[in-house]
């Protein structure tokens, strides 16, 4: 072991290598800042490159951009509410509007802290206990996989616990969206309504954008054209510094309860294939809405901020688990790095450790470089993105727009997407107006696939029969735990209701 490690601490630490990891990171940072765009689409943009490099250079490259592309997904959450990538929806909520207090800086900077953090628990986790956790994972089947969802969904919900039926409302409007183009098993076509265009389906691009970040240029159009604006202005410059990009020890420390405890949500959820970032980014703002003791969360708190990035990049590390142990990818990220090891002839599995000891131990060397690198260059990189937010809101609107349209053609070469985009758009502002929790839509039309798939899964086992949830462990655990949160929220929400009528 000790002469692998060495050798593969030689293999990342050649010059060229390092120059490979930190362009992979620069690189998914931007991609990952731009709405519609992400580091993914990097991956597999570089993928038949990979061919001409070293297994390590290739993968240490890969994963840089993963973990630079996770973090610019929140670097436009923040400052824009218009998150790059689906798992900084999550950061999206208390990040803007930190940027709404002027505080840009330090929301981005809290988000970064986070996501070293996280990916750091995560990566130590993946190079310590890979073959546990990898063991554990194996006892997650159709039926574990359903009732972890169906806690995923009353996570969410608690994100909306002022307003439960309004929660509930959002949550079934993403799971009716979820369903329309082809049944998954069977073929047949649902809520198409005669259209080719939509018997596809919503792809999530699209969604994601509409739902997020055009509304907010909506509302910023109708602030201009109600001479708003000005006003606002004033209100904030009167209280907070627009240039506030300072974190002091002491907000870091006070977060470090809720840093742990969502790098190690995103842990679990990494190691967990089919699952990921998205889902830890969600679950782990929720569990530090428990914990945190900011009576701002949910209306701009750093420990909102913290929460969802230590668990989306905690999963960017947790991933690998099954993908090197097993040779199970854990999300579409981890297969396109699955690819680029098949490429060099190498198949994952337990018999890498022994076959491929030295290229294993430099991946985990030009992981941990990743994450180091990661911090410092987006750190400095910091100073220069908050200037964005001193263009005027009237030129920032088209572009926003553009980029917005620009992204949404470019991930599917479509049109179609471009009106879904703008109907959601219109949908997500309704929706705001009313106080219809968007996260809950948002997030029930992303797992929906998922729990559809895996229900569909047990019912062939069980041949239609359910008492396997009630038979299996874990997956009755969670549905018990499920249970009582739902229970929980109705009382607590009936309290609330008792205390404002009096």
């Amino acid at each position: 072991m000790g002469p692998d490690i060495l050798e593969g601490l030689g293999m990342i630490m050649q010059p060229q290598h390092i120059i490979l990891v930190l362009a992979g990171v620069i690189l998914g940072t931007i991609l990952g800042a731009i709405p519609g765009l992400s580091s993914t689409m990097g991956i597999a943009l570089l993928l038949p490159i990979t061919f001409t490099l070293s297994p390590v250079a290739a993968i240490a490259m890969l994963t840089a951009m993963y973990k630079g592309g996770l973090f610019g997904g929140s670097i436009a959450a923040i400052l824009f509410n218009a998150p790059g990538t689906s798992a900084a929806a999550a950061t999206a909520l208390d990040g803007y509007q930190l940027t709404q207090q002027g505080k840009s800086g330090k929301a981005i900077r809290m988000a970064l802290i986070g996501s070293s953090v996280g990916d750091m628990i995560g990566c130590i986790v993946l190079i310590l206990i890979a073959g546990l956790i990898a063991k554990a994972a194996l006892l997650f089947g159709p039926p574990e996989y359903v009732a972890i969802i169906l806690f995923a969904f009353t996570m969410i919900l608690g994100v909306s616990e002022k307003s439960l039926m309004k929660g509930f409302l959002a949550l079934g409007m993403g799971i009716l969206i979820s369903t329309v183009g082809y049944d998954p098993v069977n073929g047949v076509p649902r809520f198409e309504f005669g259209s080719m265009e939509m018997s596809s389906g919503f792809t999530l691009i699209p969604v994601l954008i509409g739902l997020l970040a055009v509304p907010e240029a909506f509302r910023q159009i109708e602030e201009v054209f109600l001479n708003k604006m000005k006003k606002n202005k004033e209100e904030i410059s009167s209280n907070v510094d627009l240039a506030d990009s300072k974190i002091t020890w002491k907000e870091v420390k006070g977060t470090r309860k809720i840093l742990f405890r969502s790098a190690g949500i995103g842990t679990f959820i990494g190691t967990l294939p089919g699952l990921g970032p998205t889902i830890a980014a969600f679950m782990g703002y929720r569990s530090g809405a428990k914990i945190s003791k900011d009576p701002n969360y949910g209306k701009g708190s750093i420990d909102g901020v913290a929460a969802p990035e230590a668990a989306n990049s905690a999963v960017a590390s947790a991933n690998m688990i099954p993908l090197l142990s097993l040779g199970i990818p854990g999300d579409v990220e981890a297969a396109l790095i699955l690819g680029a090891l098949t490429i060099q002839g190498i198949t994952p599995g337990p018999q890498i450790f022994v076959n491929n000891g030295p290229i294993v131990y430099g991946i985990y060397a030009g992981m941990i470089m990743a994450i180091i690198m990661n911090f410092f260059f987006n750190w400095y990189f910091v100073k220069f993105v908050i200037k964005l937010k001193n263009i005027s809101i009237k030129i920032m609107i088209p572009i926003i727009l553009i980029l917005c349209i620009a992204g949404t053609f470019g991930y599917n070469q479509n049109m179609f997407d471009v009106k879904v985009m703008f109907f959601f758009g219109i949908l997500g502002y309704l929706l705001s107006k009313f106080g219809i929790p968007i996260t809950a839509l948002l997030i029930g039309f992303i797992l929906t696939p998922i729990i559809e798939s895996s229900f569909r899964q047990t019912l062939t086992i069980t041949d239609n029969g359910l008492l396997i949830f009630f038979e299996r462990p874990i997956a009755l655990m969670f549905i018990v735990i499920t249970v009582i949160t739902i229970i929980s929220y109705f009382i607590k929400s009936k309290k609330q209701n008792g205390q404002q009528a009096m």
